[in-house]
């Protein structure tokens, strides 16, 4: 995936006489702008339509100079125990220097991400309510970050398209059931990279995970190769599949510090 550098304006950010974070290779900060969609339908006097609206919209962010939790996609196939959705910043984790809690917007609506623990923030921006908007629409042109030291100004990428997602065999309540073969289908457009992980949570905790790169193919089989990555000893309360799609670029601060910016549509089975 091609990486784009970007210089931003430093709005606010620590004093490198008294700190230096973030001035080794390796990436400082992420910035996740997630929607997740379940299925919604259109009325008419004759007809039903169904498509893939939005129920929830996460803003988080990690800082954790040069020590940032690795969240890349397997290069190819499926790799197990990735948690892809992280709720901390790591053991590497510190707060933005000379800031609050930073603020976003994506143009439309505005919001504030709440510390959570060392380095992390977070916005569950709907919480309990679900509508049937389009994701692109809520997502426009990106979700900018303020307030928020070095970073501000950082913008993630737009969106493309996620619509006709379908998987077979599954239970709206529970999920897959274990050793199932699932046949899961989707159309995207206008997203650099496309994946499938299938979750067993327990308690609305992840306890194992299973991802897999769709390597730009629009389905994908959950088979035995693809179980026999999961640990067949666990009963979750539910055994979930995500079908995410995603749009990502690094950039640069004036200060060298260095952030990745994701924009992702995550298509879940159960909704919970």
């Amino acid at each position: 995936m091609a990486r784009v550098f970007v210089a931003l304006v430093l709005l606010a950010g620590c004093d490198q006489q008294k700190i230096a974070l973030g001035q080794g290779g390796d990436d400082d900060a992420r910035l996740f702008a997630d929607v997740y969609t379940w299925k919604c339908e259109e009325r008419t006097e004759t007809d039903i339509t169904y498509y893939n609206g939005v129920y929830s919209y996460q803003v988080s962010f990690e800082y954790a100079p040069d020590e940032l939790v690795k969240r890349d996609l397997p290069a190819a196939g499926c790799t197990s125990g990735l948690d892809m959705f992280p709720n901390g910043a790591g053991s590497g984790g510190v707060n933005i220097p000379d800031a609050g809690n930073p603020e976003w917007t994506n143009g439309e609506i505005s919001g504030t991400l709440t510390q959570q623990s060392d380095g992390f923030y977070f916005d569950d921006v709907y919480g309990k309510v679900q509508n049937c908007s389009y994701a692109e629409d809520l997502i426009g042109d990106g979700t900018a970050l303020s307030g928020a030291g070095s970073f501000s100004g950082a913008v993630s990428p737009a969106a493309g398209t996620l619509d006709d997602v379908e998987i077979s065999d599954y239970d709206l309540t529970t999920g897959l059931a274990y050793g199932a073969e699932v046949e899961v289908s989707w159309t995207q457009k206008g997203w650099q990279d496309s994946w499938v992980q299938l979750r067993a949570e327990t308690d609305g905790d992840l306890v194992d995970s299973v991802t897999c790169n769709t390597g730009g193919s629009n389905t994908f089989t959950v088979d035995e190769g693809v179980w026999a990555l999961m640990n067949s000893a666990i009963e979750p309360d539910v055994t979930n599949l995500f079908v995410t799609v995603q749009n990502s670029e690094t950039t640069t601060t004036a200060d060298n510090q260095r952030i990745e910016l994701v924009t992702r549509v995550i298509h879940a089975a159960v909704v919970r």
